[in-house]
């Protein structure tokens, strides 16, 4: 019993860790589907996917429509094998419509990372898109994201939504939130003068809708206190969400919450990909001017990864 007790011991975390490492090397293996993908439509397109796609308008008016367009992975299902999906999303109708419903459902496994375990498996309660009114009916569920686009860096809150003290990544993000429509900014590979190598396009953000910091469920959905906690929208792989979203905090480092920035649940740090193409991990202990200078695509503030 004791030479059994002490196999156990050891055979146990190795098993552990075993499964883990392979969990991590399939989150790898997603984010380089979806960033070879972002890569691969930008090479075609001559420009990124847009965060907001869909021909029920032309982009969103304010800030409001933003959560009920076809998201940037919509725009990439053929370049992940997922065209016969993609072709029945139908973007002359939002994607938050309910003719939409059983699109947004489908689960796609290169979009959820295997080292997650949520309460809540599926985004509940999505909102209908009421042209621009509140109240918003609700329309159904959608399957879940574990990834998500990053916008750029707030340096300075600016109480204000008019995107004053960012730095902005590599996305088309808004021009300004003062205007009607707000004015999109078209995504190119070539605005990237930091490098590409160095330039974050896609990061693990896993857990939503559930809301999580250090490891721990703060607040499972649905959430005691709205106000403080993320839009669940933003949890949908089939859905947009509000631009600030993706704006992380200049002080917020890997892992601490997954409401915005970088986090997952691998030990020690989190998948991000590049807009080379390339997927690296990134330790919690990273620097955090290196950090911010990843997620910046023009601000001459260039770093080498090791």
């Amino acid at each position: 019993m004791g030479i059994v007790s002490t196999l156990l011991a050891v055979l146990i975390p190795a098993v552990q860790h075993a499964r883990q490492s392979a969990r991590r090397v399939t989150c790898q293996n997603n984010l380089r589907q979806i960033v070879l993908g972002i890569v691969n439509h930008e090479s075609a397109q001559r420009a990124l996917p847009a965060l907001y796609n869909g021909t029920f308008l032309a982009q969103p008016r304010y800030a409001l429509d933003e959560f009920h367009f076809h998201s940037w992975r919509t725009v990439i299902l053929p370049q992940i094998e997922q065209s016969a999906l993609f072709n029945r999303i139908d973007q002359s109708l939002p994607a938050t419509s309910p003719a939409n419903q059983a699109n947004i459902n489908t689960p796609i496994a290169t979009f959820v990372c295997p080292s997650g375990s949520n309460p809540t498996s599926v985004v509940p309660d999505i909102l209908v898109f009421n042209d621009g009114t509140v109240p918003l009916p609700k329309a159904g569920t959608a399957a879940r994201s574990d990834y998500e686009a990053i916008g750029g860096v707030l340096f300075k809150p600016s109480g204000t939504l008019d995107l004053q003290n960012i730095k902005f990544g590599a996305w088309g993000e808004p021009k300004s939130y003062a205007q009607t429509p707000i004015n999109y900014r078209t995504p190119r590979l070539a605005d990237i003068s930091d490098g590409q190598s160095n330039t974050i396009l896609v990061v693990e953000r896993a857990g939503r809708p559930d809301w999580y910091r250090r490891g721990k469920p703060v607040d499972p959905y649905p959430y005691t206190k709205p106000e403080t906690g993320m839009d669940h929208h933003q949890a949908a792989w089939g859905v947009s969400t509000h631009f600030w979203w993706l704006v992380v905090w200049h002080k917020q480092p890997i892992n601490e919450n997954n409401v915005s920035g970088i986090y997952s649940f691998h030990t020690s740090g989190a998948n991000v990909g590049l807009a080379d193409g390339g997927v690296r991990f990134l330790s919690e202990s990273i620097e955090q001017d290196t950090l911010n200078a990843l997620a910046t695509r023009a601000t001459g503030d260039v770093v080498a990864l090791e």
